[in-house]
């Protein structure tokens, strides 16, 4: 959440409902976006889940991300430890995450804007210069997020969808 915050201004970041008044609450951000008027691309896919799909709904929500990939994992609930006897404990839902225009993430997740379909890379040492300026060469969602950022128009629609298809898949 701390990262959403960094990249917006205002308005809400997360909320959550639950049964008791304990478990509803609502995060907003304040001013000060790190980066203001940089274009962002957030790439998603099914292993995106919990306080990134919060990140992704609030950037997405706020028109301040482009979310390009696939729709995300669907973890969307607040648990909560409760301690019992003897040093057990017992961990209950107590509420459900909603992104800032209110969608539930929970079991559903969040779909991108721009769907890709792209084939997971090998794990890469990014602390390595020269991995990091090979990147866009070898790991496709890093050069569409790319071409995005650039203003074009990704040229294949992900492998059984076309472009229209895949516009209608967002809505």
């Amino acid at each position: 959440m701390e990262v959403a915050d960094q990249l917006l201004d205002e308005g809400v970041i997360v909320s959550a409902e639950g049964r008791t008044p304990a478990s509803r609450f609502s995060m907003d951000a304040t001013p000060g976006d790190i980066l203001p008027g940089v274009r962002v691309v957030v790439l998603v896919n099914g292993a995106t889940a919990s306080a990134a799909e919060i990140l992704a709904g609030a950037l997405q929500d706020h028109h301040r991300a482009v979310l390009l990939g696939r729709r995300t994992f669907g973890k969307g609930s607040v648990q909560t430890v409760m301690p019992l006897t003897e040093g057990r404990a017992i961990k209950l839902t107590t509420s459900r995450y909603f992104t800032p225009s209110g969608r539930s993430i929970q079991g559903r997740g969040i779909d991108p804007d721009e769907v890709y379909e792209s084939v997971d890379a090998a794990p890469l040492d990014l602390e390595d210069p020269r991995v990091r300026l090979q990147l866009p060469l070898r790991d496709s969602g890093v050069h569409a997020a790319l071409e995005l950022l650039k203003g074009r128009k990704l040229k294949t629609a992900p492998p059984g969808m076309t472009a229209s298809t895949a516009t209608a898949a967002r809505k």
